[in-house]
């Protein structure tokens, strides 16, 4: 998630005052402003509260969630980084440091699940709220964790196959398995096989529409089945190693068409997601023009995010493609007022991703939980966001555990 973002210069073009400019050490800004922003939904969504924070961050900006951009932007980041590594260090250097990237989220990963068992085990400390998983819709809860008579057999094999564990950090397993799967496809992509690459990546997602399947059998898969979620990965993976001919494309009067129907989709899937009759979102923030019926019909066929309906699919790439066109024209002015938080927490969003499980154990002992947007305590609730927040960034911005946590 830290890797270095090295990117070459963009086509040129006349600068506007406002425009967004390289940096001088080759990371892209944009990118590391956009994972702030991810980490920032992701947070409000695993502190399960009601905010003024999740007027934003429940699919109210389009139906798309902090995990598609989490995997896209990841994509797109070891797109670039590692093309500029084969071609600096040679394929072998990159290939050992991809699966040397990946044993260190995975041992992260481990790492959390011990602890977080381990922590449980002290009285003075309650760990439900990263040890169980409450389906909001039915009531379920359900155990994440062995029961305590299992044998040791048992919690190691869980354990050490992911089948255990926080539901907050399950994407990260997804992210050892594609980071596995990576040299495979910066390979196909040094060939010029890029159409090969997206072809299959196509075929596993339809596959796995048709027959539903859990290759790892992790924890992740629920949530996030590899051969459906590896689809926005593999696409950002390209893009970010196409990055020049991209934005060559993009900038130039053949992409012209496709940035003003990027534009037009993302205003209609905005629209549509103020429809929501999600009984979480207070009624005074939602719009009624689409019947319940329907938006609920839609939703299921189209736009369900474990699955990443086909829908859901163009509204990330929209949402994509309208960002980066709002903070390359106007980055002075947004980089000016919200950098400062947005891109450290980008560029260190690992360590972020990590620290967020134990703050949210910690506030949920200190502050009781309340998900109802008509709970009368909205405003504490507000406060408590953003003490999280405001925790995470401070320890950030002063490097707390940086020797031990990765970044």
């Amino acid at each position: 998630m830290s890797e270095s973002i090295i990117v070459a210069a963009e086509p040129a073009r006349v600068r506007q005052p406002w425009a967004y400019s390289p940096t001088t050490d080759g990371r892209d800004l944009r990118i590391d402003f956009l994972r702030g922003m991810v980490m920032l939904v992701l947070v409000v969504v695993h502190f399960e509260l009601f905010s003024l924070y999740n007027f934003l961050a429940w699919e109210r900006v389009g139906v798309i969630s902090g995990g598609e951009g989490f995997v896209i932007l990841s994509g797109c980041v070891i797109g670039m980084v590692y093309r500029r590594r084969i071609e600096q260090k040679g394929w072998k250097d990159a290939v050992w440091k991809l699966f040397d990237r990946a044993t260190q989220l995975y041992r992260v990963n481990v790492f959390v699940i011990v602890s977080v068992f381990l922590l449980s085990l002290l009285p003075v400390i309650n760990m439900s709220a990263v040890m169980t998983f409450t389906d909001r819709g039915s009531g379920t809860v359900y155990q994440l964790y062995p029961e305590a008579t299992a044998n040791v057999q048992t919690w190691l094999a869980r354990i050490l196959t992911l089948r255990a564990g926080p539901h907050q950090i399950q994407i990260l397993g997804l992210y050892v398995c594609l980071l596995a799967l990576s040299p495979l496809a910066l390979y196909l992509l040094g060939q010029g096989r890029w159409r090969l690459l997206l072809a299959l990546s196509w075929i596993f997602y339809v596959f796995n529409w048709a027959y539903p399947q859990m290759p790892t059998g992790a924890e992740f898969e629920y949530a996030f089945p590899l051969l459906t979620w590896q689809l926005i990965y593999f696409h950002g993976l390209a893009a970010g190693y196409h990055r020049e001919r991209v934005f060559a494309f993009m900038s130039g009067r053949r992409g012209r068409p496709l940035l003003i129907a990027c534009c037009v989709l993302f205003c209609a899937l905005l629209f549509f997601a103020q429809n929501t009759p999600n009984p979480l979102i207070p009624s005074y923030a939602r719009l009624s023009l689409i019947p319940p019926a329907i938006y609920s019909n839609l939703y299921d066929r189209f736009f369900l995010k474990n699955t990443l309906g086909i829908l859901r699919l163009v509204n990330d790439a929209v949402a994509l493609v309208v960002c980066l066109i709002v903070l390359t024209r106007l980055w002075r002015s947004i980089e000016r007022v919200f950098g400062w938080f947005f891109i450290p927490l980008g560029q260190a969003s690992l360590y972020v991703f990590v620290v967020h499980v134990y703050l949210l154990a910690l506030f949920s002992n200190a502050v009781p939980l309340h998900i109802s947007p008509e709970h009368p305590d909205l405003w504490i609730n507000t406060l408590v966001h953003t003490a999280a927040l405001a925790i995470l960034w401070l320890m950030v911005r002063f490097k707390v555990l940086y020797r031990w946590i990765p970044r």
